[in-house]
């Protein structure tokens, strides 16, 4: 059997980010590491690194600077081309959401054809992965099309797989919804609740502690907030006034 590419993923170390590591120091560890692979590649007689940025990405809105991420990116895949030689093909295996970033910061087809251009290298290309592209809701069909019509199909992963993404993200509560939290507590009032609160949350990239601690104070302001409104609210529902609920909260949110 020949050795047909040398792929790399990042230790978990990298876990704020590979390419896009805020730290000069890790983006520069990220960079050498894919540089050696090039290396051992040579070794084994292959022609192909293939990079999988699995933590190159985020989970929380807020998180990245999405802009100064992508360049980051862009300067590092320069280096890494540059470096390995011209004879040496470096592939980019987007994948747009996985439990390690929730969203990628290369999520598409399209974006990683971007990015290609933008790091302007004859020796950077894509290696396409068809259960990747379809939990991007793409057609692979189309997406091979354009990528081989640019001459950056350097090398393409053929599976299957249903395009549901069926993920449990468990992110701290109410930093996506705020507004479907809020409407929680407010039933958790209504109806007398008094059992027990369960954080059911995965905090793999942050402090559980410090999670933990934002979740209570979450709650425990969203429950005084619900409870200031009280009446108003009941008045809203009672006519389904969705607009007169919206900006009664909007209005709350002002005052504080």
């Amino acid at each position: 059997l020949a050795a047909a590419a040398v792929n790399v993923r990042f230790p978990s170390t990298m876990r704020l980010g590979a390419f896009t590591n805020p730290e000069a120091e890790v983006r520069d560890q990220a960079v050498n590491m894919t540089v050696d692979a090039c290396h051992w590649a040579r070794v084994v007689g292959a022609r192909e690194v293939v990079v999988w940025p699995q933590y190159d990405g985020y989970d929380y809105h807020f998180q990245m600077d999405y802009p100064r991420a992508w360049t980051r990116a862009v300067h590092a895949y320069q280096e890494v081309c540059d470096a390995c030689g011209p004879d040496m093909m470096v592939s980019l295996e987007y994948k747009p959401t996985d439990q390690l970033s929730r969203f990628a910061l290369v999520p598409s087809t399209g974006s990683a054809l971007l990015l290609v251009a933008e790091v302007n290298r004859k020796n950077m290309g894509l290696t396409l992965d068809l259960g990747h592209m379809l939990a991007a809701g793409e057609n692979p069909g189309q997406g091979v099309a354009a990528v081989g019509a640019a001459g950056k199909l350097f090398g393409i992963h053929l599976n299957d797989g249903h395009s549901r993404l069926g993920a449990e993200d468990g992110l701290s509560f109410g930093s996506v919804h705020s507004t479907m939290g809020l409407e929680v507590v407010w039933w958790l009032q209504k109806t007398n609740y008094s059992g027990h609160l369960y954080f059911d949350t995965f905090p793999i990239n942050e402090d559980p502690i410090r999670e933990t601690e934002l979740n209570i104070r979450r709650f425990k302001s969203m429950w005084d907030r619900v409870a200031r409104l009280g009446s108003k609210l009941e008045g809203f529902l009672a006519v389904h006034d969705s607009m007169g609920a919206m900006e009664a909260l909007f209005e709350q949110t002002c005052d504080d």
